[in-house]
């Protein structure tokens, strides 16, 4: 099989839940802001949610958690070869 024919390694175990909860996260911000932008169009005063500083923390975990993914899966690449 040639180098571009190969598939990449299928992703197991803790790569696997790492890519899950990463997503997860990022899918509460994505939801975060579409209810903050509900309750603004809808003419609320307070804004429900997390707020600035939860917001941040709730991506910043979803790109760590994304990024230590990405890694272990170039490490089973590594390990493969």
């Amino acid at each position: 099989m040639s180098e571009t024919n190969k598939k990449p390694p299928a992703l197991r175990g803790t790569a696997r839940g790492t890519l899950l909860a990463a997503a997860i996260l990022f899918l509460v911000f994505v939801a975060n802001i579409v209810v903050g932008k509900i309750a603004v169009l809808g003419g609320a005063t307070v804004v429900p949610g997390l707020g600035d500083v939860g917001e941040f923390l709730v991506l910043f975990a979803a790109v760590i958690l994304f990024i230590v993914a990405c890694l272990n899966r170039e490490r089973a690449e590594d390990a493969q070869k």
